[in-house]
């Protein structure tokens, strides 16, 4: 297959940006493209990257995916949802944050995760009265005609069924159980591993992140913006994070970003791969200041309470 002209030009170009960012010590300018393949599904990222801010979108059209608008001088996100045509201002540090909470709770809220629209809740002081009488079961206490049995003798302090203990196997009176400690989950850290090697003309560095068996291998660079996971709509963290969910936010605090990241379970089959496809240095164009916006008619969500 023969060469062009034009693309002779540009890996010239994109050469001479390389050597013009590592002589200067310029900030990144340009576009890159990757690959997240997680559970056999793939997909692709575009990142598009200013001076001093940076779009993520997917590349498929399947959907309206949404859209990561980041400040890189103050790492805060603004999430534009096509397919409401709104967009919320998410706060710096976002996506480590977990939530537990209950929506209903929340009187100015309208909307749950992704625009949704909040389903409605109970009316203070009508939930009791729209439920209609339950007569008592009849049991030895209520038999027509039966006197109720005598009452059981007091037991020792300590002894027997504790208040608000329901019936144990049989009928028989529960005993008292004991509090069972949640197992704390084992702190990921991001370890260098020493190892350096080359990729898309990128130096990088090997990292590693183990967690139960799990490790992940990270070839990483300082040269480019820190590194930004797509998002998919408001996080909101339930119970121990996985390690697939941890990644990307330590990366972004050593400030660097991963040109290839695989995670496997003990040696076995690829369970999450990121792959960065291509590289290409150049300035972005956003004359009428757009680009890095959410469009002009799309209606802002407050973000939720985190």
């Amino acid at each position: 297959m023969k060469t062009t002209a034009y693309e002779l030009y540009r890996v010239s170009a994109a050469a001479f940006f390389l050597q013009l960012y590592a002589a200067t010590g310029l900030a990144f300018e340009g576009r890159i493209t990757a690959t997240l393949t997680r559970n056999g599904e793939a997909q692709t990222w575009l990142y598009t990257i200013g001076t001093n801010q940076l779009r993520l979108e997917r590349a498929e059209t399947n959907w309206p995916h949404a859209k990561n608008l980041v400040a890189l001088d103050t790492g805060a996100v603004t999430l534009v949802l096509p397919h409401n045509r709104s967009f919320v201002r998410l706060p710096p540090g976002t996506d480590s944050a977990r939530t537990h909470f209950d929506p209903h709770q929340n009187p100015g809220l309208q909307h749950l995760p992704g625009g949704l629209p909040l389903p409605p809740g109970p009316t203070p002081g009508t939930a009791a009265a729209s439920l209609p009488a339950t007569p008592p079961p009849i049991g030895p206490t209520n038999l027509p005609g039966v006197p109720a049995p005598p009452p059981m003798p007091q037991l020792p302090a300590g002894v027997g069924p504790q208040p608000g203990a329901g019936p144990g196997p049989g009928g028989l009176p529960a005993l008292p159980m004991m509090a069972m400690p949640m197992m704390p989950m084992d702190p990921v850290e991001l370890k260098a591993t020493g190892e350096t090697t080359n990729l898309l003309g990128y130096a990088c560095v090997r990292y590693e992140l183990k967690q139960r068996g799990e490790v992940m291998e990270i070839w990483a660079t300082d040269q480019l913006p820190p590194f930004q996971a797509w998002t998919r709509n408001q996080p909101m963290r339930f119970g121990p994070r996985e390690i697939e969910d941890q990644w990307g936010a330590l990366l972004k605090d050593k400030k660097l970003f991963p040109l290839r990241a695989v995670l496997k379970f003990e040696g076995d089959a690829e369970r999450l791969r990121f792959e960065v496809r291509s590289i290409t240095p150049e300035k972005i164009p956003d004359p009428d200041g757009k680009l890095f916006q959410p469009p002009p008619n799309y209606h802002e969500l407050e973000p939720l309470p985190f």
